[in-house]
């Protein structure tokens, strides 16, 4: 913006477009930098929290149009809304933002072509190579923000996972473009990359988006609107707190960093399809009994639109490695479809429940020592009350 354009209300004009550009809309762009109002409207204050932070309004617009505003960019869901998306597909050999927290290129050339054509934030749409394992290949993973910031891919990876990267692709991906917000599908949720790229991918030009990266179509790139996201930490950047895998609109929602909830059991879903799952707490449990435990194990019983997610969420209160939660049984990975709500999970959550407490220990709640011949006995009961509930 030149000189010849600062007309008086240059600077308020320059703050809103950027924040419906950028973010969506003022309170986005609150949210992104935690600002506060302080009782007046986002319009009034907004200057002063830009001057405040950045110096001066000039500095705050040459960031953002240069890309270089660090993680404060386009909001997610303003990527996915525009008339052409920010929102790009390529594959991985699996997704771990944890350790590797970038979009990494093999050629030099085609990182340059995809920052002159694409964004600061816009969203990569990442799917499992077809040689990963069940469940992840030719799924689709999780979903990347990206920032214009390069640099060499050792800048953006954990120092083990770089070690291994050299060892086994020391010609792979070493240019480097900074992931700097992430998201996984758990895997009970992951749609073929087929189904959801149904336009944009093809197996003739696999090889293609692999290297480059593609735009996908408007249609395509709404389709994460729907899909089932968690929110997951990116190496490198702000910590995150885990919470229970939810739809696209609510998970994609511009955050402001903060400190990690210190209460991880207080997790709560929204209503949806869900999994009956049984978790066992692995390790020398012995301490936590006076007698003897005979071979059994504690374990919870419940449901959730991810008993994966769960066990993550409960073993982030955990101390060090030496016990673990985790998954025993599930109704996913015995190839039941999800329940449509939680009433029939809830009868099925009960059935375990009502069994367990007559023929184990109970330790109170949802917490059971039980041997395997119960926790078998318990979960045949709760699949077949869960299938066979009626309204």
């Amino acid at each position: 913006m030149t000189n010849t354009n600062r007309k008086p209300g240059w600077d308020k004009k320059a703050i809103n477009k950027i924040g419906t550009d950028y973010y969506g809309d003022l309170e986005s762009m609150f949210d992104a930098h935690g600002w506060e109002t302080n009782g007046k409207t986002f319009g009034q204050i907004a200057p002063t929290r830009v001057v405040e932070t950045y110096g001066s309004v000039e500095v705050f617009v040459s960031a953002h149009e240069l890309g270089k505003a660090g993680k404060l960019f386009l909001n997610p869901l303003a990527a996915i809304d525009l008339e052409l998306p920010e929102v790009w597909l390529t594959s991985f050999y699996g997704f771990a933002p944890q350790y590797w927290g970038l979009l990494g290129f093999t050629y030099e050339k085609d990182r340059d072509n995809f920052i002159r054509d694409s964004k600061p934030g816009a969203l990569i749409v990442c799917y499992g190579t077809k040689s990963l394992e069940k469940g992840m290949a030719g799924r689709v993973l999780g979903i990347q923000q990206v920032s214009h910031k390069v640099g060499d891919a050792k800048e953006f990876i954990a120092p083990a996972q770089w070690l291994e990267k050299v060892e086994e692709f020391p010609d792979k991906w070493n240019f480097g473009v900074e992931c700097t917000r992430a998201w996984e599908i758990p895997e009970e949720w992951r749609p073929s990359i087929e189904e959801f790229a149904n336009v944009t991918y093809s197996h003739d030009n696999a090889q293609t988006i692999a290297r480059r990266c593609k735009r996908l179509t408007r249609a395509e790139a709404a389709k994460i609107l729907d899909l089932t996201l968690r929110e997951v930490p990116v190496y490198g950047g702000n910590p995150v707190e885990i919470l229970p895998p939810t739809i696209g609109p609510v998970a994609l929602k511009t955050s402001k960093a903060g400190p990690v909830s210190q209460q991880p059991f207080m997790v709560r879903e929204a209503e949806g399809p869900k999994h009956l799952y049984v978790l066992s707490l692995n390790g020398d449990i012995s301490p936590f009994f006076d007698g003897k435990i005979k071979c059994r194990k504690i374990v919870k019983v419940g449901f959730s639109v991810s008993p994966e997610t769960r066990k993550m969420a409960f073993n982030a209160a955990l101390p060090g490695d030496r016990i673990k939660w985790e998954v025993c049984r599930t109704t996913y990975e015995e190839d039941y479809a999800p329940l449509e709500s939680s009433k029939p999970a809830l009868a099925g959550e009960k059935a375990m429940k009502d069994f367990l407490e007559k023929n184990t220990k109970s330790l109170g709640g949802e917490f059971f020592l039980a041997n395997d011949e119960d926790i078998d006995k318990a979960w045949k009961k709760a699949v077949s009350a869960a299938r066979n509930w009626k309204p």
